[in-house]
């Protein structure tokens, strides 16, 4: 069909300075709005669509439609019949694709190669005017939703967040249950009425009014417009206008209120919530995210800093909470020591302190314009966002935007308007709040039926409500002018000679340096990497133990200190690793270099408190005892690194060596962790050599150096060997607190040789979408399925995985050895066509350019952790990948999968069967 709508392009729209691509905008004959994106960049094209339909327009009768119907669009179209003809050729051309199911909005969406971009769009469109709804699937897939159900019966936030609903306004859509199972969508377990169900929600919310579709891509804006009105024209036009809802979110006996909540794991968590209007109209100003600013900070003096000083919390985050059109929460969430759980009343009255303190000295020009100038520089420097990540953002954005804010919206601030924060400020009062209690000791009297969570809600008393509404002194003062925040100049001139690829400077015995001046990322950005070789955090399960809580307490010791840094811009983190500790600090990098000095002269001698010590080793030690709750599957890959990696250790490990050190023993221990040190720095993005001295000197001057640790990096042949390592499944049977079971494949590469990485690298794209498409959408074994690829230290592995609430772990080994079996055997008949076009799509996707300075330095640095310090790896497997034939890798892969000695399961079987 050829266009008849001439383009509306956004010569208004205001983009970032570092955005390149070309935008349009055309609405098709049926009304639905289309957004245009030219990006001569990038290799592959994307297209996202998002509907005006979600969990709150479910039948009360049917909860979980929405979430539903979102997984029978994928099961076939009168077009494509198949229920994986979608799937398998989005896969086969190199491509992802994904969908979710919010509140009210549902979003679709895929990328792949640019020159299967017709065919795939003709695929995906049919989803939103032909989809086949087949009876058979319908039986299968409210399985899969089953599954997904069970899945995360155990997960914190699902359960909190169902007690949520089942305390909010029974007449507001959000009361209703979102994810649906077997209860809500059958009439015990009969699928009959669920087609016409299906039908109608799709006919009636399906339609292009309500619809918002971006296409984008290397193809030029008049050629994107073809494509949209070729495919999507079909797309029934006018349905229900898109409204917002009128009921209010809560009842009047809902507010004023405390919820306890006991969860599954160890938790001390207060949540502060507040009800307020809709804040849709208030994007221009975000005057919630001002307020939040205020009240979230975390520098001296401020609400958390006091809290954390008297060791009541040790987190605090303001402004997050669930939002529509008709509604807004206002959390105030906080993760309390002991000590804290002992003294709520306390806390929340300090936060309606700093509430009033906001009112009435907070609401200043000088403040509002200091956050301005934090979001106009991130809008302004942004790093370049991939193109299928954008499609997806903006087909949301529409739904809230005008075409001058698409882009934008999310970073416009016009001034304070204070007429607003004085409106939302006085909302934040006791009658106008729900407190939630997290704890496992908390009275409760109520069951919660879906996930079953025990819960109690209770009114508020008149003297809590007297307290908090006449708070005493605020302890808390209020943020002085911010010294980072400046103008950022522009990026620095390149020095000479140029280069594309780190250089090498063996700056010192036991410093080595790499440093890379960016020549294409020319934004004033930079990224600096310090790693520490240290014998001292490694040796043993107790070592790492208190090199993780080390970790954990200089995180603690700096957030207060950098916080007016973190917010203009300059980032950092300190975490352990089998080798040592490393630092990355990121930003702009005016200061970037002092900084990471600064944080280095932290590293020696610190003094941590008493009682900050035992609370984070309290934290940390908890955290690694509840981890036999977590996710079988998540289980599984922890256990695995243990079992193939040298210095990596266990949770239950960890958590019993931790238990074992006392204060004045992690003080000793952490005096000699410097001892002896060995350190790698990569320093990459706007920064010359020069600007990088003070990080040179810091470390030459605080550290006693030794090239002699190098030899106690674990070497490559230092990775388990399957075949020799008869205990590995045995090792590999965990019992859990998950009612899943689980399963996993692991195959692992014969040696770390070049061709071998290629070799399993493919097989994962191979196998993958016939792994899923067999175990997951035929058998429905579970709702997770799936491969991935694993090296450690250049040894590849491939992992094949099922978790299922359905079957044992028994069955889901033979069921996965099964498939493996038969792939063999249909390797030929699989064909050699779909292996070569996936090895196609590998060699483009290993030399596909970078697209932005953070994650061009993630690979670099990866690079040199893993001894690549040429950096050549990539570009090696391409090359393999071209330089050999498919019936080569066709032979190599089936000598990979029938080699039992290189294979072993490990196994996830929940606790008392």
């Amino acid at each position: 069909m050829e266009p008849s709508n001439s383009l509306d392009r956004y010569t208004d729209s205001i983009q970032s300075p570092t955005d390149h691509r070309d935008y349009a905008m055309v609405t098709l004959a049926n009304g639905l709005q289309c957004t245009l994106v030219h990006d001569a960049k990038t290799p592959q094209s994307t297209a996202a669509l998002a509907v005006a339909a979600g969990h709150f327009q479910d039948p009360k009768d049917y909860q979980g439609l929405a979430h539903f119907l979102e997984h029978m669009l994928f099961l076939g179209t009168q077009g494509y019949p198949s229920a994986t003809a979608y799937q398998d050729f989005i896969h086969q051309h190199g491509g992802q694709h994904n969908a979710w199911t919010g509140t009210e909005f549902s979003s679709y969406y895929f990328n792949c190669d640019s020159d299967a971009f017709s065919d795939a769009l003709d695929r995906f469109a049919r989803f939103f005017y032909q989809p086949t709804f087949n009876p058979e699937w319908i039986t299968k897939e409210v399985q899969s939703i089953e599954a997904e159900f069970q899945l995360k019966k155990k997960d914190e936030l699902r359960r909190l967040y169902q007690v949520h609903k089942a305390t909010s306004n029974p007449a507001h859509p959000f009361h209703k249950f979102s994810v649906g199972n077997l209860a809500t969508l059958t009439d015990n377990g009969d699928t009959h009425a669920l087609k016409a169900k299906v039908e109608h929600f799709f006919d009636h919310w399906y339609r292009a009014n309500r619809m918002t579709l971006v296409v984008a891509g290397p193809q030029s804006l008049a050629e994107l417009e073809a494509l949209a009105t070729e495919h999507f024209s079909a797309i029934r036009g006018k349905g229900p206008a898109v409204t917002g809802e009128t009921e209010p979110l809560y009842l009047p006996e809902q507010l004023g209120i405390q919820l306890n909540v006991r969860p599954v794991k160890d938790a001390r968590r207060l949540i502060l919530a507040f009800a307020l209007p809709g804040i849709d109209d208030d994007y221009a100003y975000k005057t919630t995210s001002f307020i939040a600013h205020l009240l979230g900070y975390e520098g001296p003096g401020s609400l958390f800093a006091e809290l954390h000083r008297r060791n009541l919390v040790n987190s605090l985050a303001a402004g997050g909470g669930i939002s529509g059109s008709n509604f807004k929460d206002f959390n105030i969430n906080m993760q309390l020591t002991d000590e804290g759980m002992a003294a709520t009343d306390l806390i929340i009255e300090q936060v309606f302190a700093t509430l009033r303190l906001i009112e009435q000295q907070g609401l200043e020009a000088w403040r509002y314009h200091e956050r301005q100038v934090a979001i106009a520089n991130a809008f302004r420097f942004q790093e370049p966002a991939r193109t299928a990540d954008l499609a997806a953002q903006l087909a949301i954005n529409m739904h809230h935007y005008s075409k001058h804010d698409l882009i934008f919206g999310d970073y416009r601030m016009d001034q304070l308007n204070l007429t607003k924060a004085r409106q939302l400020l006085g909302a934040m009062v006791p009658t106008n709040m729900r407190a939630t209690h997290i704890h496992r000791q908390v009275e409760v009297d109520t069951h919660e039926p879906i996930y079953g969570t025990d819960y109690q809600l209770k009114a508020l008393t008149d003297a809590q409500i007297t307290q908090w509404s006449q708070p005493g002194e605020a302890w808390a003062t209020l943020p002085a002018a911010n010294p980072y925040l400046k103008p950022v100049a522009a990026p620095l001139a390149l020095a000479e000679p140029r280069s594309s690829t780190p250089n090498f400077y063996k700056v010192s015995e036991g410093l080595s340096h790499w440093h890379l001046q960016d020549p294409d990322f020319r934004a004033p950005k930079a990224h600096v990497y310090c790693q520490f070789v240290l014998p001292q955090a490694t040796r043993s399960a107790q070592h790492y133990a208190c090199a993780r809580l080390w970790c954990e307490l200089m995180i603690d010791r700096f957030n207060e200190e950098c916080y007016d840094a973190e917010i203009a811009g300059l980032h950092f983190n300190i975490y352990p690793q089998h080798y040592g500790i490393t630092l990355h600090v990121s930003g702009y990098s005016a200061g970037i270099a002092e900084l990471t000095a600064t944080l280095l002269k932290r590293f020696i001698a610190p003094k941590f408190s008493t009682a900050r010590w035992h609370d984070i080793h309290q934290k940390l030690q908890s955290n690694w005892q509840s981890a036999l709750a977590n996710r079988p599957l998540n289980l599984l890959f922890a256990r695995l690194n243990v079992l193939l990696q040298p210095h990596m250790y266990a949770l239950s490990d960890l958590a019993a060596s931790l238990s074992k050190v006392d204060h004045q023993a992690f003080e000793q221990w952490h005096q000699q962790l410097f001892g002896e040190a060995e350190i790698r720095l990569f320093t990459h993005g706007d920064l010359t050599l020069e600007r990088v001295a003070p990080i040179l000197e810091s470390a030459q001057g605080l550290f006693q150096l030794s090239d002699d640790l190098q030899a106690q990096v674990p070497p490559t042949h230092a990775v388990a060997e399957l075949k020799r390592n008869g205990k590995f499944e045995q090792r590999g049977q965990l019992r859990t607190l998950h009612d899943d079971h689980a399963a996993l494949l692991v195959i692992q590469g014969h040696s770390t040789a070049i061709l071998e990485q290629a070799t399993v690298l493919l097989l994962n794209q191979f196998i993958q979408p016939h792994l899923f498409n067999q175990l997951r959408t035929h058998q429905q074994l579970g709702y997770v399925v799936g491969s991935t690829y694993m090296p450690i230290e250049q040894r590849p592995h491939l992992l094949l995985y099922v978790q299922s609430s359905s079957y044992n772990a028994d069955i889901l080994s033979a069921r996965i050895d099964a498939f493996t079996h038969a792939f063999v055997e249909q390797l030929e008949e699989l064909g050699a066509q779909e292996l070569d076009a996936i090895r196609g799509f590998l060699v483009q996707k290993l030399r596909a350019p970078d697209t932005n300075l953070r994650l061009r330095s993630q690979r670099l640095w990866t690079c040199i952790a893993q001894h690549d310090v040429n950096f050549e790896r990539l570009e090696f497997i391409a090359q393999a990948l071209e330089n050999h034939t498919t019936e080569f890798f066709i032979q190599r892969i089936r000598q990979l999968l029938l080699a039992a000695d290189d294979q072993g399961f490990i196994t996830a079987t929940p606790q008392g069967l």
